[in-house]
Order: structure tokens, then sequence, then C-alpha cells
């Protein structure tokens, strides 16, 4: 439960020295942490996730008259429950904070100042603040539960990947919005010079004119305030196609940043997962940056078919987690971690002549024919490291030719 970065930190053992709990702040901390794989943090998810959709909905229902007043106990009673879990969310994480990354050697005091401080400590007591509110009887203390919504981006690695996305591009975005700024004014200006004396209530100021540059340049057009006269109608077409262009800009620039961003995750967990493949230890460092490129992970559940017998083959499959079955005309054979199958078709060409289902929920990482092919165009002591380690096949199938499916990796070898 306490993962080897803890065990192995020397910090930390001195941590675990001086407090004398540590092992149970370090638990503490795994519970919380958005990413434990546990099934400790995982209830503690779901039952975080619950609480906040629970609070959302009792402010929601508290706001309809008719819900209010028949079950306005109830509605209380939900209310006051999610705001003191968030209030002992709170306390436990600035308990927890020392074991933070970064945070062993400061100090623990340091540790939860710095904490509290941060952007997500921030968040957790203005997430907290509504139970203050309640106790300190505030009028209309259940709107504030509108904070809760925020507790989601925590758990939520595409908000954070968004982020990301926004500082990297920030620049870019900046210039957009400048540009979108002076279009505004300038807009707002010319549109006083043309219609102040036409529609004096609706453009008698340049200030007055800039709610109509809003309107007319985001394209929502309320219609409540248009242009009287033919420039500024025609100055209305303008600054509609203005508006269009810099949100089409702004998309763009998000939207090139976010699939590098995507781009990115894919191949950092690509390349944690093919280094987890011992065949890969053996291509050499220069071929692994090119491989992880290629690989798509994919995963299966338990009993859903990866490959059939007959079928075309169109790529090959790396083993990372769980157990595949390859059903062979006169045997089963099971696969495990770091052991590969279906490249036999890819060098032969032939139709697959094996079934191969995961005997328990998989994780694999397929390579397709083209980039194969590739591969093995760019390098070919890759095939000859295939061929070798698809001949070290265990038990009976070590006396079959190398057309045989199902080829494995030898781990005694």
């Amino acid at each position: 439960m306490t993962g080897p970065s803890y065990t192995k930190n020397p910090a930390a053992r001195e941590i675990t020295a001086a407090y004398n709990i540590p092992m149970d702040r370090r638990r503490l901390y795994l519970l919380l942490h958005p990413d434990s794989p546990d099934r400790a943090p995982r209830l503690f998810r779901v039952a975080h996730h619950v609480l906040i959709a629970v609070g959302i909905a009792a402010m929601l229902a508290d706001t309809v008259p008719f819900v209010a007043a028949e079950y306005d106990p109830v509605l209380r009673a939900g209310y006051y429950l999610v705001s003191a879990f968030f209030v002992a969310e709170y306390a436990l994480r600035l308990i927890a904070a020392p074991e933070m990354p970064g945070h062993e050697h400061g100090g623990a005091s340091r540790a939860r100042l710095l904490w509290a401080v941060s952007l997500g400590g921030i968040l957790d007591l203005l997430c907290a603040m509504p139970a203050i509110a309640a106790l300190a009887r505030l009028p209309e203390t259940s709107l504030f539960g509108f904070v809760w919504a925020f507790k989601y981006v925590r758990y939520s690695p595409g908000l954070a990947s968004l982020g990301r996305v926004v500082r990297n591009a920030q620049q870019a975005l900046l210039s957009v919005l400048l540009g979108f700024a002076i279009v505004l004014l300038t807009a707002a200006s010319i549109a006083y010079l043309f219609e102040r004396h036409a529609n004096p209530d609706a453009f008698g100021s340049i200030p007055a004119a800039l709610w109509w540059a809003i309107v007319t340049m985001t394209t929502t057009g309320y219609g409540d305030v248009v242009p009287h006269t033919m420039a500024g109608r025609i100055l209305a077409g303008v600054v509609m196609t203005s508006g269009i262009l810099v949100f089409a800009l702004w998309a763009g620039i998000l939207a090139t940043g976010y699939a590098e961003e995507m781009k990115r995750r894919e191949f950092l967990r690509t390349w944690e997962l093919v280094a987890k493949v011992p065949f890969f230890r053996d291509i050499g460092a220069s071929l692994i940056a090119e491989v992880a490129r290629l690989l798509r992970p994919r995963d299966f559940p338990a009993g859903a078919a990866i490959m059939r017998r007959g079928q075309a083959g169109d790529c090959m499959y790396f083993i990372i987690d769980g157990e595949a079955e390859v059903q062979l005309p006169s045997q089963r054979v099971y696969l495990g971690p770091g052991q590969f199958f279906g490249e036999v078709a890819l060098l032969t060409g032939a139709p697959r002549n094996a079934t191969v289902i995961a005997a328990q929920a998989c994780t694999l990482l397929s390579l397709d024919i083209a980039d194969f092919h590739q591969l093995l165009g760019r390098h070919p002591e890759l095939a000859r490291i295939i061929h070798e380690k698809a001949e070290q096949r265990p038990g009976d199938m070590v006396a079959q030719p190398l057309s045989e499916p199902a080829l494995a990796i030898d781990k005694s070898a």
C-alpha cells in the first residue's frame, strides 16, 4: 500500500522516525490521490463523486419553490452532510500534504503551508466554505454549493490537459485576444460615428455601442440593438465576418495544442508500456523511441477474441498486462506479460492460423502491418531478433516450425 517510491526514499524514512505515524499518513495520502489504483481509494473516489452530485442536486432543488417547501428537511440534511464531508476532506488533505512529491525536505508545517496556498488547496478551501457559511447562518448559504462542481477537475485528466494546452499556447491566444479587443473597439467607434444621430438610444456613446459590437462580433445576434443606416449595416456584416475569423483562430490554436497534448500523453503512456516488454530491451535504445510512436495501446476484456484463425494478419501484439490464450489445433498455450504473438502472419503473409482469446483482461500494444514492414526495411536486425525470440518457444511449441502461430518469448532465455 505504501508503494516503492515511499519505502526507497530516505527522506520519507526520516519522516517516519520523526512522526511515528507516517505510515498512516502515507496511507491517507494514497487514499486521497486521484490515481491510486487500490480498492480503498477507488471506493473513496466513488463516494466523493456521489456526494458532489448529491450536494449540487440539493442546491438546485432548493431553488425550486414547491420542491424546497416539500422536502426542505431532506435537502438541508443532504447539504449539511456534503458540506461536512468536504470540510473533513480539506483537513485530511492538509494532514497528508507532507507526503506529496517534493515536500519531503521542508518539514511538515512548510509542506502544509505550500499546499494550502496552492491552487488545489485554495480550491479545496473554497469547497469547504459552504459549511462555514452554514454555521455562520448566512442567508442563501445553499447557493454556495456550486463551487463543489470544481472538485471534479482534480479527477479529470482532460481538463488538466486543457490547462496545459492554454498555458503552452498563451502567447498565441493573447495575440488573438488583443486583435479581438482592437476590432471590438474599432467597430464600436465607427458604429458610433455612423449611428449616433439615427439611433441615439443605442449608439449615443462609444461605451453604449460596445454592447452592439460584442453581440455582433460574437455572432450572438440578440437583435435588441440594430443599426439603422446603410453604412451601419455594412459595418455589421464586416464585424460579424471578423468575429468568425477571430473565433476560428482561437479554435484552431486550441485544437492544434490539444491534439499535440493528446499525442504527447499517448506517447508517454506507450513509452511506459514499451518499457515493460523484455523484447524491446534487446532492440537497442535507438529503436525504442521510433517503435513507441508506432505502437498503439489496446485493452481487451476477459473472454474477448483478439484475433481468429483464418483472418488476414494486419498487426502483431505485445502483452503488457493480463494473459492471452492461444488456441492451437493440438493444444492451448497461455501467454503472459512480456510475450508477443501474431508476427508470423506479418512475416509470411499467410492468414492467421490460430485463435487468440483474452484469458484475463489484457492491455496489449499493437503494431500495424505497414509500420511493421517499414521498421523491418529500415532496421533488418529487428527481423532477426523477432525470429530468434519466436524460436524460443516453451514446451511442445519448440519442435514446430516458425510458421506456426503464437510465437512467444521464452523468459528463461
